[in-house]
This record gives structure tokens, C-alpha cells and sequence, in this order.
């Protein structure tokens, strides 16, 4: 035999062998998805390979081979779904179709609207995002109210710490309001700077049930 023959085989093996082991480093590494669109185009390229098989097979005459081949061909896609088979197709025409505009809004699948996990994920986040707001807003109302008196301005008026809760304030007031009614020759502005103190410090117990029971 020829050297050049034995030469060509080998260096052919080798070739295989090594073309075999990157297949298969390539098919234990990749992920799903990726072989799951490679082996499209595969099974898409070996029906378009068989296209000129079957007109050849024609032509030649052989009827008998060109419908084994094309019922083979029509095989694939009735197992695979035609989808599957031109699922590479339309992939590849969309790139010359016109992108959105920058301002377009996407759309969303059908069933991501429909996933449970979806929406109770989506109501945490929102239930999270009012929480956060409404503590904001306490927060702020607890600094100073309409009027311009702050929290701390209310407390010294009626002699309570920042610790106070509903039914202290609600006693103190009771208590200097008693004291410094017009009718015990109290003036009006004292009798309002009581009332207004009760209202700055009792207003965020009172906007947080509002927000709590809207």
C-alpha cells in the first residue's frame, strides 16, 4: 500500500478522534438550551441535504429510494414539530425585520402574567415598597406638622419624654387642658398650643392606621 494512502488515513483517524473529543467536551459542558438550538440546525441542514437527494433519486429513477428519503424527510418534523425545525428559520429572518424603537414598550409572554410565584413575588416587593413609603411619611409628619410645631416642641408643651405612647398623651392633655381652659382665666393660646401638641404627636399613630386600613 501506498504511504501516502496509510498517511492520509491516519492523519484522517486523528482528525475524527479529535473532532469526537471536542463533540463531546462540548456536549458535557454546554447547556441545555445551547444543544437544544445546535441540534435544530442540524435536523434543519439534513432535511435541506436531503432535498437534492430526492431530486437526484428522481431523476435517476429510482422512485422507490426518493420516497423512502422523503418520507424520512416529512418524518423528522411530524416527531419534532415543525415549530422545533423552523424555529432556527425564523430566528435567523427576524434579524433583518425592524428592531423597536427605543420608547417601544416589550411584550410580555402570556403565561408569565399567570405564574403564581410571579405574582406573589411582585405583591412582597409592592407590600414592601408601601411599608417603606409609609415610615417615610410618619417619619417626616413625626418632625413637624402643618402648623409648624415640631415633635419635640409638642412633647416639652405637655411634659412628656420621647417615649410616650397614645394613653400618656392623651392623659397629659387631659390634664393641662383642665389647667388652662378660659374658664380657669387660662388664655385661648394656651388652651390651642395643648390641643395643637395632642394633634403633632398623635398624628402618626393616626396616619399609620389610615394607611393600614386603605
Amino acid at each position: 500500500m501506498d504511504y501516502a494512502v496509510i498517511i492520509s488515513a491516519v492523519v484522517l483517524g486523528l482528525s475524527v478522534l479529535a473532532t469526537a473529543a471536542k463533540f463531546i467536551d462540548w456536549f458535557i459542558h454546554s447547556d441545555p438550551q445551547t444543544m437544544m438550538r445546535v441540534g435544530r440546525w442540524m435536523l434543519l441542514l439534513l432535511v435541506l441535504a436531503g432535498i437534492p437527494l430526492v431530486i437526484w433519486m428522481i431523476a435517476d429513477g429510482q422512485w422507490p429510494g426518493a420516497m423512502l428519503v422523503g418520507a424520512a424527510m416529512l418524518a423528522i418534523p411530524t416527531f419534532l414539530k415543525w415549530r422545533t425545525i423552523l424555529g432556527p428559520l425564523r430566528a435567523a429572518f427576524n434579524r433583518f425585520r425592524p428592531r423597536p424603537r427605543p420608547f417601544d414598550m416589550k411584550e410580555w409572554p402570556n403565561d408569565v402574567a399567570g405564574d403564581p410565584e410571579t405574582v406573589q413575588r411582585a405583591a412582597a416587593i409592592l407590600e414592601a415598597y408601601v411599608h417603606r413609603a409609609a415610615q417615610q411619611d410618619l417619619r417626616l409628619a413625626s418632625r413637624i406638622d402643618g402648623n409648624g410645631m415640631s415633635r419635640a416642641e409638642a412633647l416639652d408643651v405637655l411634659g412628656l419624654d420621647a417615649n410616650a405612647d397614645e394613653a400618656a398623651i392623651r392623659a397629659a392633655h387631659e390634664r393641662l387642658a383642665r389647667l388652662v381652659h378660659p374658664d380657669h382665666a387660662a388664655t385661648t393660646y394656651l388652651a390651642k398650643q395643648v390641643d395643637k401638641a395632642r394633634d403633632t404627636l398623635l398624628r402618626p399613630s393616626r396616619e399609620w392606621r389610615r394607611l393600614s386600613n386603605g
